[in-house]
């Protein structure tokens, strides 16, 4: 099986006009943060009626399109949306808040709720609540490990969460916790959730659920300069093991699993890369889609906004100019 191009779009925008997010939501482009610009693939943007007097930067959009929540990227602050109407305010500890990306994810829990996971009372402590009423469901008292937690995501069928975040001194790496037992006993998310890596996985820089089963990680073996290399990792979160491991031609920074044998790389541009082989397939060179290869952003001058569908095989990249989406397909 192969992946190709099916359809490239591009979305200009007027001259001064600025993308603060991307998110898909159906077949078309929204930017939250501004407000809810809209950009459809055929050219045309409807511009906002809400303004949100923030210096918001981001933005999640739930599964079923209900719900939204935009935050600060290096910032303490967010907002849930239902639609364009605020539900209510989040935050984060200030704890090195200007250093590493806001942790968030929206979780459709397997009884039909919509929860939120993130960190709103100390940097090293993931909370989970009903996305409106606030209503904490990990309540409990006592320390949590020592782990930046950062990047959080959740499996379609929310039976998992991943934080791909840090440790002092900076270092790069995951957990992973089964949501159900963080539902029966809180405590499970203070304690170190460790993953059985190879050693080529020393530093793991990004990570990304394919589907309900798989969880794609890259990183490198931590080497010595010149001496270190990017490693992909398949984990079987069936069997808690790892089913593969590759080297990388090249550093693959944030990823989007596309199908069971190909991802997306977005270090510097998007790239389509092989599972099984670890090298790059085909490049979209035109496309600058920042050097993003860690939570820890503060460094980063340009990260454009991107907006990735797995499920759907598509991608949009946003620049000065407009947007560039990108549709793919199975041969």
């Amino acid at each position: 099986m192969s992946i190709t191009e099916k359809e490239t779009f591009r979305i200009p925008v007027k001259e001064g006009q600025r993308i603060l997010s991307l998110c898909w939501r159906g077949a078309e482009l929204v930017d939250l943060a501004s407000g809810g610009t809209r950009y459809r693939l055929d050219g045309t943007v409807e511009l906002p009626g809400v303004f949100f007097a923030y210096h918001f930067n981001r933005a999640v959009v739930s599964n079923d399109g209900n719900y939204s929540v935009i935050y600060e990227a290096l910032g303490t602050k967010g907002l849930v949306l239902r639609g364009n109407k605020p539900v209510r305010e989040i935050n984060r500890s200030f704890y090195h808040a200007h250093v590493y990306e806001y942790p968030f994810a929206i979780i459709h829990l397997p009884d039909g709720r919509t929860a939120i996971a993130h960190c709103p009372d100390a940097y090293n402590k993931i909370e989970i609540e009903e996305i409106e009423s606030g209503q904490r469901l990990t309540a409990r008292e006592g320390d949590a490990a020592d782990f930046f937690h950062s990047r959080l995501q959740a499996t379609p069928d929310g039976e998992h969460l991943l934080s791909a975040g840090w440790v002092w001194h900076p270092l790069d790496a995951v957990q992973l916790f089964r949501i159900r037992d963080t539902l029966q006993s809180p405590a499970v998310l203070d304690r170190y959730a460790h993953l059985e890596l190879p050693d080529e996985l020393f530093e793991v820089h990004a990570a990304a659920f394919q589907g309900n089963e798989t969880l794609i990680m890259v990183g490198d073996n931590g080497g010595e300069p010149g001496e270190e290399g990017p490693f992909l990792a398949r984990y079987d979160l069936r069997e808690d093991r790892v089913n593969l491991k590759r080297r990388l031609q090249e550093p693959a920074g944030t990823i989007m699993p596309v199908n069971s044998e190909f991802i997306i790389g977005f270090h510097e541009h998007p790239k389509l890369i092989e599972i099984a082989s670890g090298k790059v397939v085909k490049r979209w060179s035109e496309l600058d889609s920042g050097k993003q290869n860690s939570s820890i952003i503060w460094h980063e001058e340009k990260l454009p906004p991107l907006a990735l569908d797995s499920n759907r095989m598509r991608f949009a990249v946003a620049d000065s100019k407009g947007i560039t989406a990108v549709q793919l397909a199975e041969n």
